[in-house]
């Protein structure tokens, strides 16, 4: 008997990516849904962002995430915040209409990856959709600094002085001298540390400390809020906007330190 839901060759068939949009607009989810189609993905859909990260699935593929611009929301980094907590990695393409002008300026320079306009035709949404899936490893990348840096962060003091110390190659005995406790209080701290980071070995915990690290060079305080963006003023023959906030000029430079 044949498993139409196998491939020829018997195998099990790759699970089809899905795309995630959060709007109330009916008529631009109807185009987003024939771009979805066009492109192979699956669609997953809700007037809310919250709702829609709420009906993740773990392990679920996700492409990248459609989200409209609403001037009601204040805190933009909470939603990419609740991303990173629920497991919902993908790049973001924020959606403006034409009243949102420079209203949305702390949207695009803290979520955005790419922006896209309400008034799109199905083959430029189509595009927008390929520009941010190009942009997901270095995405991914930006998230997994982002959780990195929280996980160290929540250290207590004594733990997080002791990791540094780790990671600079110092022996627990060393460690116990320069902070003045015993030996056996600097191995119990480090098991600790080593369970707040969730990892098992110093190999594990350099390579979150190192990334956590990336975050004041990706993310630079003094340049929160003063993105490098454009908002084009929309058209028939409009094109999608590729968002590219500082932080990922930042990261290009470190890169090539």
């Amino acid at each position: 008997m044949i498993n139409h839901n196998d491939n020829m060759y018997g195998m099990e068939p790759t699970a089809q990516r899905v795309i995630y949009a959060a709007s109330k607009d009916a008529n631009w989810l109807a185009k987003v849904r024939q771009s979805a189609t066009a492109e192979n993905y699956r669609l997953k859909t809700s007037p809310s962002i919250t709702a829609l990260i709420g009906q993740h699935v773990p392990g679920e593929d996700i492409a990248c995430v459609l989200l409209d611009y609403d001037p009601r929301i204040q805190q933009w980094s909470s939603i990419e915040q609740l991303m990173g907590d629920k497991g919902v990695v993908a790049p973001i393409v924020l959606v403006l209409n034409e009243a949102a002008g420079h209203g949305a300026a702390d949207a695009i320079a803290r979520i955005a990856h790419v922006t896209a306009f309400s008034s799109m035709e199905v083959r430029e949404i189509v595009q927008s959709i390929r520009d941010a899936i190009e942009l997901e490893s270095l995405v991914s990348h930006q998230f997994d600094v982002v959780r990195c840096h929280r996980l160290f962060d929540r250290l207590p003091e004594r733990q997080r002085k002791i990791v540094q110390y780790v990671v600079e190659g110092a022996p627990n005995k060393q460690i116990a001298t320069r902070l003045k406790v015993s030996i056996k209080t600097i191995e119990r701290e480090r098991q600790k540390a080593y369970r707040q980071l969730g990892v098992r070995s110093t190999a594990e915990m350099t390579r979150v400390v190192i990334l956590g690290g990336l975050y004041d060079v990706i993310f630079p305080e003094s340049n929160q809020g003063q993105a490098e963006f454009r908002i084009d003023t929309p058209s028939p023959s409009s094109a999608p906007v590729v968002a590219k906030p500082a932080m990922y000029s930042a990261f290009s430079e470190s890169s090539s330190l």
